[in-house]
């Protein structure tokens, strides 16, 4: 599968299809910082080459028509989140969502896989599904968390797999035959979390108990979290080894080379296992 990489930050999404063992053909991302961080990810050979645009709104998806498969990316939050404006999918930021849509057009590939703040279903979902379903892709989407991967913070996120209406994926992303509906929504809409879906507990296990290849595969095993949220620090008797609980990068530090633009990053990007393990909920 050959992704065209949105909003791509310094890469966290991208290495998540990397683990789905797609490859990034062509990123865009305006952060100077995070396309330093791209690029020299390409220069030590941890990503593959590809090219790298600086500004979504002047991208043209037409040359990109027939090389891409999927478009991927999690356009701007801050309008969406608790911690914005609260304006919503028309606010300047979380209003790019237009920009993406229109590149969807252009490229018109099998698959799009979206990530953003899960209030998105209050404050723009159902204008993201209409533009999508008027361009012929039909979607599922499911709310997880970093914690339901095993690691130490919460991080809500939404995710959004849309498909060409007339074929399905499989868990990787290949077409497979004609359409079906990946999972069934449940009546109060299409919010899942392993604390409110007992059904796709078990779903979730099976992604995630698969060890991944290549640049995570020494790293802790991933894990769905089965104890209750409200008591995160219950003794594990499972095998399982958690995630630090310190990640490692120390507190914020001004003055020190880059440590401001990392946690930003940090801060903004995807968490790959998770990208993985809510793709492959979704495409099963």
């Amino acid at each position: 599968m050959n992704e065209l990489a949105l909003f791509a930050g310094s890469g966290g999404g991208i290495l998540g299809g990397h683990l789905l063992g797609w490859r990034t053909v062509c990123a865009v991302e305006r952060d100077a910082y995070s396309a330093q961080v791209l690029a020299q990810r390409q220069n030590d050979r941890a990503l593959p080459t590809f090219p790298i645009w600086s500004d979504v709104c002047s991208f043209d998806g037409g040359p990109w028509r027939g090389l891409v498969d999927v478009v991927s990316g999690g356009f701007p939050c801050q309008d969406i989140s608790a911690a914005g404006t609260g304006a919503g999918i028309d606010g300047a930021r979380s209003g790019l969502w237009r920009e993406m849509a229109r590149i969807i057009g252009e490229v018109r590939p099998e698959l799009v896989y979206l990530e953003n703040s899960p209030l998105l279903v209050g404050r723009g979902l159902a204008l993201v599904l209409s533009d999508l379903a008027e361009m012929g892709y039909d979607a599922q989407w499911c709310i997880i968390s970093a914690s339901d991967c095993g690691a130490p913070h919460q991080r809500d996120r939404i995710w959004l797999v849309a498909h060409a209406i007339g074929g399905r994926l499989s868990a990787r992303g290949l077409p497979i035959g004609t359409q079906r509906r990946i999972t069934e929504r449940p009546q109060t809409g299409s919010r899942w979390s392993p604390h409110s879906v007992e059904g796709c507990r078990s779903h979730m296990a099976d992604a995630l108990c698969e060890r991944e290849q290549g640049l995570l595969s020494e790293r802790t095993d991933a894990q769905v979290r089965k104890e209750s949220s409200q008591r995160p620090n219950r003794p594990r008797g499972d095998g399982f080894r958690r995630w630090p609980a310190e990640p490692g990068m120390g507190r914020v530090a001004h003055g020190v080379a880059n440590r401001v633009d990392r946690i930003k990053a940090l801060g903004n990007g995807q968490v790959p296992r998770v990208a993985v393990a809510a793709f492959k909920l979704l495409a099963n």
